[in-house]
C-alpha cells in the first residue's frame, strides 16, 4: 500500500513540476460554431487547422479556441456527426476571432438517433439470470467517431456493445456529476426516459482519451449538460409513434427562455410514454417524466450558478426469453412465458415499478481566460421494484417450467404427445400464466384452511440513496500545456428486500424459507427468515425473506496533463481511489444466525490508475496515435458477496481487479474523408463475478462467486465517413474481435438453504468466449441531403455470438462420473461443456426526415425510420446457459436447454415536431 502511494504522489510531483512548460511564441484563434436557422452552439465539433497541425473540439456553448498558431494562411475543417461537413480559409496574422460560424446541422439525423437515447431493451430477468440490458448511451450518440456513432444506434438491436465492454464500462456524468451507481456500477438511462429534448447536448470522451470534466473510463464517458442557459431560447413539442420495443406513443413539451438580460435562464420539459398493450403481447408502458432547470449568472458570466431536478416514473411489462423448442411449438420466436389472462384481461407477472427522482447544484467558476473550475453537488434516489411470482407447497405456475416441456418427456412417449399436443393447441391455460388457477388455489385455502398463499406476487426492491460530489479544474498553463484535475466524493446507501406485492386472494405468506422448510421439517430455527420474528404472517406491503442495507462511500483525486506540439501532443495522468462498503442486515436469518443481523466487515480498497497518450501528426491530414492505461479497481459491492440476502460472507480472497488497455489508431481527415483504423488489446485480470440459479438436486438456490476472473478482449475496428459531394455521402463501420476467457477461475458455492456453505472448486472456463455480444460487427451506409430532405439507407450484419456461460456446467465434478467410451456420457458431456455459437444475421434499414423552416426560426420536423424492413423475425441476438443441470445416466439425457432471445422483426419509429 506505501509503496503505491509514494508511486502516486511521485508522478503528481513530476506532473507538477512539468505544468509550466516553456511557452511558445504564437497567436490565438477562437469562434464558435452555430447551427444554421436557430443559432443554438453545436458540441463536440471538431476543428483542424492543416498547415497548423492542430486540431480541437468545440465545447458546450459551442467555442473552439487553438494557440500558438503560426502567421499566414490556413484551412480550416469543421467535421461532427451533427453537422454536415464545412471548410473555409482564414488568414492568421495576429489574435483572431472569427465569432459565429454557422454550419447546416444534421437536425434531422441527430432527432432520429437521440430519440434512442434512453430506449431500453425489455430487462430480462430469470431466476439463474440478471441482466439489464440497456439501450444507446449518449456516450455514441454524441461521438464524432465515425465508427462510435453508427455503431451506437444501428447495432444496438444486436446487443452490440464496443470492445466488448459491459455498461458498467461506460461513465454518465450529468452538470459534472457522476451518476453510474455504486450498487452495480451502470447509469440508469430510464432515469432519462422521455426527455430526449433536454439530454441531446453535452462532451464525451471516447474510448479511454482525456476530457475536460472527467479521468475517462474505458468505455467511454459523456457529461450531459441540463443547465438551464444551455438551451436556446423558445420550445418545442413532440409527438412520436412506434411499434419497437414496450410502448408506441411517446408526447414530449420544453421550453427554455435562453440567457435573459437580467443573467437567469430556465427551461422545462416534460414527457410521457405509454401502451396499455406494447408490440410484444403482455408488455405495457406508464411513464410520465419532468425536467426543471434554473441557472443565474453573474460578472459577466464569471460565475454560473445552476439547478437542475428531473425524473422519469414507469411502471413496465417485461418480455421474457424462453426455450427455442417453446417458441417452434407456438411459432413465435419472441414467445414470453411472464404473462397470461385473468377474467379474460392481459396481466404480466414480471413488472417493473421505477423512479429516480434526481437534483444537481451545479457552480462554474471562470477565475480568467485559462482557467474554470466546475463544481456540482447531485442528490439522487432511485426506487427500483421488480415483480415475480412465489408459490409454496404448490405447482409451478410458469407456462414454460422444465417439467411442462414436451421434449422432458422424452422416454413417455404418450406424455411426449400430449404435451406436444397442448403446446401446439396454444391454450392460453398451457402457454400463459394461469392466473385464475392461482386464485382458485389460494381461495380453497381460505375457505378450506387457514388462509396461508399457495401462490402470491413478490417485488424485489433494489432502492438506492446517493450523494455525490465533483469538482473539476481546468487551466490552460501555456500555449502548450494544459491540467485538468478533479476531486469527488460519495455516499450511497443500497437498500435491498423482498415485498409482498399481491397475496391473489389469500389471507397471509407465512415468512419461512420454503426450500429449508422441505428439508428440515420440525426444526423451527433453521427455517425462520427472522428469528427476530418467528413464524411472522406477512401480509401486502409487508417485507418479508430479506431486508439489509450495503453503505458504500468513496473518493478520488485525479490530475490529467496534455501538451501541444507542431508534431507530437502527449498526455498523461494519474487517478488514487478509495472504495468502501460494508453490509448491514436487518433479519436474522436461521440458517445464518451469526451472519446475518447488523453490521458486518468493512472492505476497504485503495487503488491507482495511470494513462499515458500520444499523436503524431505527419501532417493536417494524417494522424498515428497510441494511448495506454493500467489500472486497479474495487469489486463492485453486488459480486463482493456471496449470498448477500442472507449474510455477510464475502467471497474468499476478496482484492482489487486490474486491467491494463492499449490501442493503436491511424486516423484520416478531410473534407471528403473522415476515417479511422485502430487495434486494440484490454486485459481484466483478477475480476470478480456471481450468478444465481436454482438447483433441483437440492432444492434450493445456489449462490456462485467466481474470483481471479481473467479475460482478454481483443480486436481491430474501422469506420469512415466519404462524402461524395455536398448531397451524398457513404458511412461505413466494422470489426473483428475476441473476447474470450484466459484462467479457470476459482467458484465459491453457497446454498441459501444452509445445506452447505463455501465449497470451492475450480471453474474450467479458459478459451470459453464472452457470451452475449456480436464479436464480428458492420455496417455500411449511403445518406443523401438536400434542401433539408434527409435519406439514409443502412445494412447491419454481425456475427460470432455466444451464449452466456453457466459456470456450475464447468465444474470437474460434474463430469467425474462419465465415461468417455459411452455414447450417452460422450453426449452428456458435450452437452455440458460445448458453448453454442449462433447463427449471424443482418438486417436492412431506411430513413426519411424532413426539416421545414418557417418564418421566426420555428420549424417543422418530420422523421421516419423502418429498421428490419426484410422482417427478419430468426435473428438470434443473446442467450444465456440455465445453471441447473439435467438428467445423464448410463441410458439417457436429457439437459436444460439454454433461453433465447431474438430481435424483433419489422419495425418504425415516427416522430414528428414543432420548434418555436
Amino acid at each position: 500500500m506505501k509503496q503505491r502511494l509514494l508511486t502516486f504522489f511521485f508522478i503528481m510531483l513530476v506532473t507538477c513540476c512539468n505544468l509550466k512548460a516553456q511557452e511558445t511564441e504564437g497567436f490565438v484563434l477562437r469562434g464558435r460554431v452555430v447551427e444554421e436557422g436557430t443559432e443554438a452552439p453545436i458540441a463536440n465539433v471538431t476543428l483542424t487547422l492543416e498547415q497548423n497541425n492542430q486540431s480541437v473540439t468545440t465545447d458546450e456553448a459551442g467555442r473552439f479556441y487553438f494557440q500558438n498558431l503560426q502567421r499566414g494562411e490556413d484551412r480550416l475543417l469543421l467535421k461532427s456527426a451533427q453537422i454536415q461537413s464545412k471548410e473555409i480559409i482564414v488568414k492568421i496574422d495576429g489574435d483572431t476571432d472569427l465569432g459565429d460560424i454557422v454550419v447546416v446541422g444534421l437536425e434531422a439525423n441527430r432527432e432520429l438517433n437521440n430519440a434512442l437515447v434512453g430506449m431500453i431493451s425489455e430487462e430480462l430477468v430469470e431466476d439463474d439470470f440478471e441482466s439489464a440490458v440497456q439501450g444507446v448511451s449518449p456516450t455514441l450518440i454524441l461521438s464524432n467517431d465515425p465508427y462510435l456513432s453508427l455503431a451506437a444506434f444501428q447495432l444496438f438491436p444486436f446487443r452490440f456493445r464496443v470492445r466488448g465492454y459491459d455498461n458498467t464500462r461506460q461513465r454518465t456524468y450529468i452538470n459534472g456529476v457522476l451518476f453510474n451507481d455504486q450498487q452495480r456500477g451502470v447509469f440508469n438511462f430510464a432515469a432519462i426516459g422521455a426527455l430526449n429534448d433536454v439530454t441531446r447536448s453535452g462532451t464525451v470522451i471516447n474510448n479511454n482519451l482525456t476530457g475536460d470534466f472527467s479521468f475517462g473510463a474505458l468505455g467511454g464517458a459523456e457529461n450531459i449538460n441540463m443547465r438551464a442557459a444551455n438551451y436556446a431560447r423558445g420550445g418545442k413539442v413532440t409527438a412520436s409513434y412506434t411499434n419497437r420495443g414496450a410502448y408506441y406513443a411517446r408526447l414530449m413539451a420544453t421550453y427554455a427562455t435562453g440567457l435573459l438580460d437580467n443573467g437567469w435562464a430556465f427551461a422545462g420539459s416534460v414527457g410521457s410514454r405509454y401502451a396499455d398493450e406494447g408490440a410484444l403481447p403482455g408488455t405495457s408502458y406508464r411513464n410520465l417524466s419532468y425536467f426543471f432547470a434554473a441557472e443565474k449568472q453573474w460578472n459577466n458570466g464569471e460565475h454560473s450558478l445552476s439547478l437542475a431536478t428531473f425524473g422519469s416514473p414507469v411502471v413496465r411489462g417485461m418480455q421474457g426469453g424462453t426455450f427455442q423448442e417453446i417458441a417452434d411449438l407456438v411459432d413465435d420466436n419472441l414467445y414470453s412465458p411472464n404473462w397470461g389472462y385473468q377474467n379474460g384481461q392481459m396481466r404480466n407477472s414480471r413488472m417493473v415499478d421505477a423512479f429516480d427522482p434526481t437534483a444537481i447544484l451545479s457552480h462554474i467558476w471562470r477565475i480568467d481566460e485559462s482557467t474554470n473550475l466546475t463544481t456540482g453537488l447531485g442528490f439522487h434516489y432511485a426506487r427500483y421494484g421488480n415483480s415475480a411470482l412465489n408459490w409454496f407447497n404448490a405447482a409451478d405456475p410458469r407456462p414454460d417450467y422444465y417439467r411442462y416441456i414436451p421434449s422432458y418427456h422424452s422416454n413417455s412417449p404418450d406424455d411426449l404427445a400430449l404435451y406436444t399436443a397442448l403446446w401446439e393447441a396454444r391454450d392460453p391455460a398451457v402457454t400463459q400464466v394461469d392466473w385464475d388457477a392461482m386464485y382458485r388455489a389460494n381461495m380453497l385455502n381460505v375457505f378450506y384452511g387457514n388462509g396461508r398463499a399457495s401462490y402470491m406476487q413478490q417485488e424485489r426492491r433494489s432502492d438506492l440513496y446517493e450523494t455525490s460530489l465533483n469538482s473539476t479544474l481546468n487551466k490552460q498553463w501555456s500555449n502548450n500545456s494544459k491540467l485538468t484535475a478533479g476531486i469527488g466524493a460519495r455516499h450511497t446507501r443500497s437498500h435491498q428486500f423482498n415485498t409482498v406485492k399481491d397475496l391473489l386472494g389469500a389471507s397471509y405468506v407465512l415468512d419461512v424459507d420454503r426450500f429449508a422448510e422441505n428439508d428440515f421439517r420440525g426444526n423451527e430455527d433453521i427455517i425462520q427468515n427472522d428469528l427476530q420474528n418467528p413464524n411472522r404472517q406477512v401480509v401486502e406491503g409487508d417485507r418479508f425473506e430479506y431486508d439489509y442495507d450495503t453503505y458504500i462511500n468513496s473518493a478520488n483525486l485525479w490530475l490529467v496533463n496534455e501538451h501541444t506540439g507542431s508534431l507530437l501532443d502527449f498526455y498523461y495522468g494519474t487517478r488514487l481511489t478509495y472504495t468502501g462498503f460494508q453490509r448491514n442486515g436487518y433479519m436474522q436469518n436461521g440458517r445464518f444466525p451469526t451472519e446475518s443481523l447488523g453490521r458486518g466487515r468493512k472492505h476497504d480498497f485503495v487503488d491507482y490508475s495511470f494513462k499515458a497518450g500520444m499523436v503524431y501528426k505527419i501532417n493536417g491530414r494524417h494522424f498515428f496515435s497510441v494511448n495506454s492505461n493500467y489500472m486497479t479497481e474495487a469489486p463492485l459491492p453486488n459480486d463482493a458477496y456471496i449470498s448477500p440476502r442472507f449474510r455477510d460472507a464475502a467471497v474468499a480472497g476478496l482484492e482489487s481487479g486490474k486491467v491494463f488497455a492499449s490501442d493503436l489508431n491511424y486516423n484520416y481527415s478531410s473534407i471528403k474523408l473522415a476515417a479511422r483504423v485502430s487495434l486494440f488489446q484490454t486485459n481484466f485480470y483478477d475480476q470478480v463475478e456471481r450468478s444465481t440459479y436454482f438447483d433441483d438436486v437440492q432444492r434450493t438456490f445456489i449462490n456462485h462467486a467466481l474470483t481471479d476472473v481473467n479475460t482478454v478482449h481483443r480486436g481491430a475496428e474501422i469506420g469512415f465517413v466519404y462524402n461524395i459531394n455536398s448531397s451524398w455521402a457513404i458511412n461505413a463501420m466494422g470489426t473483428w474481435a475476441e473476447n474470450y476467457y484466459s484462467s479457470n477461475p476459482m467458484g465459491t458455492i453457497d446454498a441459501e438453504n444452509g445445506l452447505f456453505s463455501n465449497v470451492q472448486e475450480m471453474v474450467y472456463m479458459k478459451n470459453y468466449y464472452v457470451g452475449g455480444v456480436p464479436q464480428t460487427a458492420g455496417v455500411f451506409g449511403v445518406r443523401y441531403f438536400h434542401n433539408y430532405w434527409f435519406f439514409n439507407v443502412f445494412v447491419n450484419g454481425f456475427d460470432r455470438t455466444y451464449v452466456q456461460l453457466a459456470p456450475i456446467r464447468r465444474l470437474q465434478s460434474n463430469v467425474a462420473g462419465l465415461n468417455p467410451n459411452d455414447e450417452n456420457d460422450w453426449l452428456a458431456y458435450q452437452q455440458l461443456t460445448t458453448q453454442e455459437r449462433f447463427a449471424g444475421g443482418y438486417t436492412l434499414d431506411l430513413s426519411v426526415s424532413k426539416i421545414l423552416y418557417l418564418r421566426n426560426r420555428n420549424a417543422l420536423n418530420f422523421q421516419l425510420m423502418a429498421n428490419n424492413i426484410l422482417n427478419n423475425t430468426n435473428l438470434r441476438t443473446g442467450g444465456f446457459e440455465q445453471g441447473r443441470l439435467g438428467r445423464f445416466t448410463s441410458t439417457t439425457t436429457w439437459d436444460f436447454p439454454p433461453r433465447y432471445f431474438y430481435a424483433q422483426g419489422a419495425n418504425v419509429f415516427l416522430n414528428m415536431s414543432y420548434r418555436f
